[in-house]
């Protein structure tokens, strides 16, 4: 089984970063003098329209490649390894079908009342976090059994 360092750092490269990456410049657009104004409520600017799942289809998409060459070598059962790919495949075509909703209603929502609820919002970030977690779940599974 690999160590807890090598576990971590494959952790932070490749699901923290991708997705919090997008955050690291935000704090920086409060900086010029005439963004100042616009500065907030940036960071929800950011991911309002489902922006946030253009970095949780790639996790998924890398954890389904790992899966199948994983299911493709393994011996013995791989119906866990089954059930993770097909929840993957999911994933992805959930947050296709959200990343389309939400540029289709970027423009409407942004001349109505910006205090309303946002369901894509709060998808895109359970979403994202349930992709990031199943596919560290996925390279974890894989490697304590490829060992």
């Amino acid at each position: 089984m690999a160590s807890v360092s090598e576990s971590f750092g494959w952790f932070v490269f490749n699901v923290a970063i991708p997705l919090l990456a997008p955050f690291a410049l935000l704090p920086f657009a409060k900086v010029a003098v005439f963004s100042r104004a616009r500065g907030n409520g940036i960071v929800r600017r950011s991911i309002q329209d489902g922006q946030l799942l253009w970095a949780a289809i790639p996790l998924s998409a890398s954890a389904c490649y790992g899966l199948a060459c994983w299911i493709d070598q393994a011996d013995g059962a791989r119906l866990g390894a089954w059930i993770l790919l097909g929840f993957h495949v999911l994933l992805i075509v959930a947050c296709s079908v959200l990343v389309l909703l939400g540029a289709m209603d970027a423009y409407p929502r942004s001349r109505r009342n910006p205090l309303e609820a946002n369901r894509i919002l709060r998808s895109s970030v359970f979403l994202s976090c349930m992709s990031g977690g199943a596919s560290a779940l996925a390279h974890m599974g894989w490697i304590a059994n490829a060992s």
